[in-house]
């Protein structure tokens, strides 16, 4: 299949990343001999010198380009940090796709977006998981309340919140890169300003892979989850100013 108009920059924030990042870089190239997703820029996100052989051993791969942030800053501050680094080096940027390094976005998966994105390059595209019985009920019980939350006070409705697998337009590679956030808060965040700025996203299904014993994931279930809903509530008073301005403006 051959790509739609110039690549598109795959962006993959990791800290103290898994073996199964070099599985995921692997495959991706060779599911996409066309080079549809070019460069892969990998931001080692202050990992540190346990982590260099695993980060200089995806460096040797012809499509990577590994950025390596001095402190850890979080998952939104490395994708900021890769963001950036895409508008900065990628002539005609279209957008950009995001995926985890942990190995629970398939290379199937993280392609389907990007073709799915090369077709429509003016859409938020969200790679979405089932959070069906293989889901642990922490996972489960987060996502639908925040989801319900969302719809509630942001008026958006979206099947996964917190998913790390997306597409994004140039508009909003410019914007997010703005966003405050720097945690795991930048997922609910870069949506709800898409919610403010009226932009409905599309919604892609996706494989949900949660392996027994799983430890690589980084969220911290309290800190991080106040990190999470102190954004939402961020979005519902911006949304009330904006209501109290226009209010006004109307008498």
């Amino acid at each position: 299949m051959a790509p739609v108009g110039d690549p598109i920059p795959l962006v993959i924030p990791a800290f103290r990343p898994p073996a199964a990042l070099l599985t995921v870089l692997r495959e991706v190239a060779a599911r996409d001999p066309e080079g549809l997703l070019a460069p892969i820029i990998v931001v080692d996100d202050g990992s540190g010198s346990g982590s260099a052989v695993r980060f200089a051993a995806a460096a040797r791969h012809p499509r990577v380009m590994v950025v390596t942030r001095a402190t850890n800053g979080g998952q939104g501050a490395a994708l900021k940090t890769g963001v950036a680094r895409a508008i900065h080096t990628t002539p005609n940027l279209r957008g950009v796709v995001t995926a985890d390094a942990d190995g629970q976005h398939t290379p199937a998966d993280i392609l389907n977006i990007a073709r799915a994105f090369a077709r429509n390059p003016d859409r938020l595209i969200l790679g979405v998981r089932q959070f069906g019985g293989n889901v642990p009920l922490r996972n489960r019980l987060g996502n639908i309340v925040t989801r319900w939350l969302v719809s509630w006070t942001a008026g958006l409705t979206v099947s996964d919140t917190q998913t790390g697998l997306r597409a994004w337009p140039r508009r909003y590679c410019e914007r997010n890169v703005a966003n405050p956030a720097n945690g795991f808060d930048f997922n609910l965040a870069t949506l709800l300003d898409a919610a403010f700025a009226g932009d409905a996203p599309v919604e892609i299904p996706i494989e949900t892979i949660y392996e027994a014993g799983h430890h690589s994931s980084h969220f911290r279930p309290l800190g991080d989850s106040i990190r999470v809903y102190r954004a939402l509530g961020r979005h519902v008073i911006r949304r009330l100013a904006a209501y109290r301005a226009a209010a006004r403006a109307r008498c």
